[in-house]
Parts: structure tokens; C-alpha cells; sequence
């Protein structure tokens, strides 16, 4: 498949069987291991199928140290280096409805940081019939919008610290605003904490999920 990626299904399901498909990215200097751990806390009472790709170039901190995986550089995006992450991922998110049975319009595309904006972008110019998008400590690139008419059905969910000193807080208030002026209504919840998924965000995030794909 176009990227290297894990699948988690929490529930001991057969992996065989249709379900829902939740694909969640990692932000920056992680891989597709980091966000793993969640899968059993966010899966959902009939079982979903959990996909963690590895965004597609290593990252490297400082000249000649690797860190794990970026999806684009600079914040935000500099370059085409989203343009090319956003072209792998949505072959992706294809590849991974078609090589894993998915319910139909049971999809959801969810990261965090990095991997929350890249939700945003790829979420909301899917082929495939979206069911939801989350954006934990991400934002939006607002340089290269989708054509967001045509998703204003779409549930979005977006979860953000007030504390967050790598992505502040204006970052997922004005993504808020942005969708909101071309007729999306996305779900939003500010934390007191910082670039971290907390136990109180978490529910939020396994709340909708779960609520989405039900």
C-alpha cells in the first residue's frame, strides 16, 4: 500500500469481517506506533478496524539526526511538501477501504497535531463517503482549502489546549471559524492543557467517534 501502516482492531474481531475503518495519524517526529495505544479506548461496541499509517518522510530534527516521520514541513505547511502528503494519504485512505472491509460510509480520518491538520486537508476531500473527522491539536491550511460546499454534512469534530505551546490555541479557533463560514459546524472543545491528548479530551474524541459510526 501507497504508505507503511498498523492495524489495530481492539475488539478480537475476525480480520475478515466489514466494519468501520477509523484512520488516525501521528504528528511530527512520531510514526505510526505513537497514537496505537488508543485504539481499545476509542473502538466502539460492535468493533472497529483501526489504521495508523506512517507519515512519509523521516524527519530530521537537526543536520544529520533522524526523529521519526513528518507529513509536511514548517508550521504551517511550507513548500509542497503537504500537497505530496495529502496525494499519498487520500490514495491511502483509498487503498485501505478497498484492501480492508470497511462498512460503506463508515469512514473516519482522525489525527493529532500534525496529523490533526492533515485530517482536516484529507478528511474533507475524501472520494470516500466520510462519516467524521477529528483534528486533536492541529489546525487548518487555509493556503489551499478544499471546496467545502460540498461537505457540509460532514461531522468535525476539533479538540485543542489552551495551554498548547507547539500549536497555540488560535490554530483550532480559527480552523473553527474558517469551516464555519463555508457551512460547516464543527463540534469544538478547548482543554486547560497543553500539545497532549488528556483523559478529558480523549472522551470527547471517543464520544463522537463512536456517536459517528454507530
Amino acid at each position: 500500500m501507497t504508505l507503511k501502516h498498523l492495524v489495530r482492531i481492539p475488539s478480537g474481531r475476525g480480520e475478515t469481517e466489514e466494519m468501520p475503518l477509523v484512520v488516525v495519524m501521528h504528528g511530527r517526529g512520531a510514526d505510526a506506533y505513537d497514537l496505537a495505544d488508543l485504539a481499545p479506548m476509542l473502538d466502539g461496541g460492535s468493533g472497529f478496524r483501526f489504521v495508523f499509517p506512517n507519515a512519509p518522510t523521516p524527519w530530521e530534527a537537526a543536520p544529520g539526526m533522524t526523529y521519526g516521520f513528518t507529513w509536511f514541513d514548517g508550521w504551517p505547511p511550507k513548500g509542497t511538501s503537504l500537497a505530496e502528503s495529502r496525494k499519498l494519504l487520500l490514495a491511502f485512505v483509498d487503498e485501505a477501504a478497498t484492501r480492508y472491509p470497511t462498512t460503506p460510509g463508515k469512514v473516519l480520518i482522525a489525527g493529532f497535531s500534525q496529523g490533526g491538520l492533515m485530517a482536516l486537508d484529507a478528511g474533507l476531500r475524501s472520494a470516500q463517503p466520510v462519516a467524521g473527522v477529528v483534528a486533536m491539536s492541529g489546525g487548518l491550511f487555509e493556503e489551499d482549502l478544499a471546496h467545502l460546499a460540498g461537505r457540509k454534512d460532514v461531522p468535525v469534530l476539533i479538540v485543542h489546549g489552551t495551554e498548547d505551546e507547539v500549536v497555540p490555541v488560535k490554530a483550532a479557533r480559527r480552523a473553527r471559524h474558517l469551516l464555519g463560514e463555508h457551512g460547516l459546524h464543527p463540534e469544538y472543545h478547548e482543554y486547560e492543557m497543553a500539545h497532549q491528548i488528556s483523559p478529558e479530551s480523549l472522551e470527547a474524541v471517543s464520544e463522537f467517534i463512536q456517536r459517528v459510526l454507530s
